[in-house]
């Protein structure tokens, strides 16, 4: 049997992980040492009553950092966070060109692509909804008996 080096056994006991949020106290993520066994002696298998006592080395701190070094850099110069600006209002009709209008009708907020794009979604439902009732509903119905019967599972997943 391959045996493992000894140096594998010890692993440290604590982990702190902190993030920039200090308002939560710092997490640590207890492992317990791993056992092999090269531990066991003579007697039976059995461990010595006092085991060697391990020093824990330092905890090992990880930070989080969330957002942009560009953002954070003028959040800290300002004294306080950057602030989106409000959209344009949209134009009236009357006034886009005939460009802008048809832009508006193929990309707009409710334009031909975003109808697509509902109506591709909602069919994915209907075909599969189409399908159960087809396959599984009609012939329980008796409204009609598919050609072949339904494969038993020992069929499918023979190997």
């Amino acid at each position: 049997m391959l045996s493992l080096p000894r140096t594998f056994n010890k692993i440290p006991p604590q982990i702190s992980f902190t993030s920039q949020h200090h308002h939560h106290p710092p997490q640590f993520l207890l492992l317990p040492p791993i056992k092999s066994s090269s531990n066991e002696t003579s007697n039976g298998g059995r461990e010595n009553a006092t085991p060697p006592t391990v020093t824990p080395p330092d905890t090992v701190e990880i930070r989080f950092r969330r957002g942009s070094k560009r953002r954070r850099n003028l959040e800290q110069a300002d004294g306080q966070p950057m602030k989106t600006q409000p959209k344009a209002a949209p134009k009236d009709w009357e006034s886009m060109t005939v460009t802008e209008k048809a832009t508006e009708l193929y990309l707009g907020e409710k334009g031909l692509l975003f109808w697509l794009n509902k109506f591709a979604y909602a069919s994915i439902f209907i075909i599969i909804g189409g399908w159960i009732v087809f396959r599984f509903v009609g012939p329980a119905l008796n409204l009609y008996q598919l050609d072949s019967p339904p494969l038993a599972p020992t069929s499918i997943f023979k190997g």
